[in-house]
């Protein structure tokens, strides 16, 4: 009987515990999507991409035609020639796969523009959640957009007072 009495009211102690948290959700990816000037700067990132992959593609295409002139002629050339073109063409792929590494890589022009511009929206949300949650006693908020949750309650889900907080 004491046991029971004991191991109840552990349970009890706990499930206040547990009520006392103060925790929600917000979707940041819906939040971002609210901000127009945050689409315009993934647009121009999204246009920059796509300048710097036909540049790639382009200069891909010249390599292969590069390589296909070599083969028809390869048959007609001296050894020194043909290890001149062969070395020509490998030389013409390293530019590229260096130029796509500097412009694509984890350190590349591409990543540091696409900070550039979405740096400030990324701080502005992350302050806005911060304000909110401060303000109204919230000890964590899981973002849904990067943490996969089975289930969750809409009723503890504050992505529409972010909005409001950043527009």
């Amino acid at each position: 009987m004491k046991k029971n009495l004991i191991l109840g009211l552990i349970a009890a102690i706990f499930t206040l515990g547990v009520s006392a948290q103060n925790y929600a959700v917000v979707n940041t990816q819906k939040i971002y999507q609210s901000m127009e000037a945050y689409a315009a700067a993934v647009a121009e990132i999204d246009e920059l991409a796509t300048a710097y992959q036909n540049n790639i593609d382009e200069a891909y295409a010249k390599v292969e035609e590069m390589y296909q002139n070599y083969m028809v002629a390869k048959a007609g050339l001296s050894f020194e020639d043909q290890q001149r073109e062969e070395a020509s063409i490998i030389q013409n792929e390293q530019k590229i796969t260096t130029y796509q590494q500097n412009v694509f890589g984890s350190e590349g022009v591409l990543t540091k523009k696409q900070e550039e511009l979405l740096k400030p929206f990324h701080e502005k949300v992350a302050t806005a959640i911060r304000t909110y949650a401060e303000a109204n006693g919230y000890q964590m908020i899981i973002d849904i957009a990067t943490t996969a949750l089975p289930y969750y309650s809409a009723s503890i889900d504050i992505t529409e007072q972010i909005i409001k907080l950043v527009k």
